[in-house]
């Protein structure tokens, strides 16, 4: 079986292509919580997971019921070039993570969508902070203009907000 990290960055489903989505730091705090989410509002429907590992690289991927994942090992989290053949990132590994590898992937050319928990690029004025839904208009906007860095708000101020939203 040829790997979606070989020769593509998309499985063709029918008609429409499924992205294949870099998931890093899905076994901690907020990657479980997120994981979790996903599942539970069938997220993992709509696209092609690669799981990836600080830690593992090489075990076995976790294995959900009713996600199919293309990959069954879990790649190394560290490895700019497997990182690179991805359309789409999102990490919740923490900032230091974010710190070491997010420039050393742009350097090598990668332009594609990195979504990011930690608080490493918040102020990046490339950033859009994601306060879904209550700045959904803003992060449309941002994918139609191009925006390739979506990163987490504050937590404190994300569920303020959030509450404030339905006002």
């Amino acid at each position: 079986m040829t790997s979606v990290l070989d020769d593509s960055s998309a499985q063709t489903t029918g008609e429409r292509q499924t992205p294949s989505v870099g998931l890093i730091g899905w076994r901690g705090m907020v990657g479980s919580v997120l994981t979790q989410r996903m599942l539970d509002e069938g997220d993992f429907a709509h696209i092609n997971p690669v799981f990836f590992s600080t830690s593992n690289a090489g075990g076995a991927a976790p294995e959900f019921d009713g996600v199919s994942a293309e990959e069954t090992t879990l790649q190394d989290a560290y490895d700019i070039d497997t990182l690179a053949k991805l359309p789409i990132i999102v990490t919740m590994q923490g900032g230091d993570y974010t710190n070491e590898v997010y420039p050393k992937l742009r350097a090598a050319g990668w332009d594609g969508i990195w979504i990011d928990a930690a608080s490493a690029l918040r102020m990046s004025e490339n950033s859009i902070i994601v306060l879904d839904p209550i700045n959904r208009n803003v992060i449309d906007a941002g994918l139609k203009a191009g925006v390739k860095e979506f990163v987490g708000g504050n937590c404190t101020v994300s569920c303020m907000l959030m509450g404030l939203g339905g006002l």
